[in-house]
Order: C-alpha cells, then structure tokens, then sequence
C-alpha cells in the first residue's frame, strides 16, 4: 500500500478533531441551512439552535479524540493492511454516528418536539 495511502488514512483524525475545534470555537449565531447542526427540530427557534450546536461540537470533539486514539494504536501496532484501514472507517462511522445520537439525546432532555424548553 502507497505511503499516501496510508498517510491520508491517518489525517482525517487529526482533521475532523480540527474543524470540531474550530466549530466550537465560532459557532453560528442565527440558524443557518448550510452551517450547524441541521436538524428540522433543531431550527425552530435560536435557543434550541444554539444548544445543540454546543452539544454537538463536544461530542465531535470527543468522537475525533476516540479515532486519533485508534489510529495511533494502529501505527503503534505497524497495521496497514487494507482490512486495518476498513476496520478504520467503520470506526469513523461509528463514532461519529455515537456524537450524533448523543447530542439528540441531550436535546431530548431539555427541549421537547417543538423545540420548545422543558421546564425542570
């Protein structure tokens, strides 16, 4: 397998923990259809907005933390076989399909289907 292969394999880590970062960081301040976290309940109103955006950056962030971890295992390890790099992505998939079910988890909590806040 070419270096570039591998070496693209082992960026996307460090990638998605950078742009999670930088979306923490400056978060969209009015709903928006091309920036956030786009959900039809989360755009309802700017409260539920900005929550789930926050939520969402910190599951991303902690998604990205978890696959850096298992790709540096995996250089430890000396894996660059094909099936390591498979076993990669469904990793990637997974962990960043956890951030998503987790954040709507979390607006469950405090919003209802309105996206209206619930009271305590």
């Amino acid at each position: 397998m070419s270096s570039d292969l591998i070496s693209m394999q082992f960026a996307y880590g460090p990638l998605i923990l950078f742009f999670s970062f930088i979306f923490s960081k400056y978060q969209p301040k009015k709903i928006s259809t091309i920036y956030g976290y786009r959900t039809t309940r989360t755009m309802y109103n700017n409260d539920i907005w900005g929550f789930a955006n926050k939520v969402s950056a910190m599951y991303m962030i902690k998604a990205s933390l978890a696959i850096i971890i298992f790709q540096l295992l995996g250089m430890i390890l000396n894996y660059t076989s094909e099936d390591f790099f498979l076993v990669n992505y469904i990793f990637l998939i997974i962990f960043l399909g956890l951030s998503i079910w987790k954040t709507e988890i979390e607006i469950n909590k405090f919003f209802d289907k309105e996206g209206n806040r619930l009271k305590n």
